[in-house]
């Protein structure tokens, strides 16, 4: 009986859109908004990003235009994204920065380009600038060949912010002001990119990681299954 509690209780909380635990941050886009994402450095308002059911899940579709840092999520106020972002940053090794991603090349043949990456960029109010990319910290690579297979191709990227940025400037700490963006670089003229599952969160304990493993499998198939109706 506690086993199907837990399971209940993990499911309602995933099924939200924008969910929270202690200090972290998930944004999964099941209300089929970018639940405010924006133009680079801009705000909610600055550009709205549309959100599919691709791959058996609600996914922000964020088109490659050639702005390198193509799109952020600032925090609104003091909002749980503010929290877990002041929480990582007193914490690099400590909290993960993750997403899941979705390229599906065949939705316009030919117009991939020769290369796709992907990295992801954070900066405070206080002018403080980090990212993982160029070089061995890009987090996605796709070559020519991929982008012109026809293919799906999909992953999870999960870091913590030291394995990502490095040692962090002091002025990501104790901001009113934060944000957290994905670097898409290319010179294809149609190369979308869909994400889900943008993350913020400490790293988690042996015990939480086994109620994860018992129940990700679930939630898992719950989520497909909503995705469909």
């Amino acid at each position: 009986m506690k086993k199907i509690f837990c399971l209940t209780a993990i499911a309602a909380l995933l099924a939200s859109p924008i969910y929270t635990q202690a200090q972290s941050v998930t944004f999964n886009f099941e209300d089929s908004t970018d639940q405010g994402f924006g133009h680079k450095f801009g705000n909610d308002a600055s550009e709205t990003f549309p959100v599919v059911n691709i791959g058996g899940s609600m996914r922000m579709g964020i088109l490659r235009n050639g702005d390198f840092q193509e799109g952020d999520r600032a925090s609104q106020g003091s909002d749980a994204f503010l929290a877990a972002m002041n929480a990582a940053v007193l914490n690099p090794s400590g909290y993960i920065i993750s997403y899941d991603w979705y390229v599906d090349t065949s939705l316009s043949p030919g117009n991939y380009g020769n290369f796709l990456q992907l990295g992801t960029y954070i900066n405070s109010g206080g002018g403080a600038y980090t990212q993982d990319f160029p070089g061995t910290g890009k987090d996605v690579e796709l070559n020519g060949t991929q982008l012109a297979s026809g293919l799906v191709f999909s992953g999870t990227v999960s870091e913590t912010l030291t394995a990502k940025y490095g040692a962090l400037d002091p002025g990501f700490l104790g901001q009113t002001f934060m944000r957290l963006g994905f670097i898409m670089n290319g010179d294809g003229v149609a190369a979308t990119v869909y994400f889900d599952n943008v993350t913020v969160t400490p790293v988690p304990e042996p015990a939480s990681l086994t109620l994860l493993g018992l129940s990700v499998p679930a939630l898992w198939a719950m989520k497909r299954r909503a995705a469909r109706r």
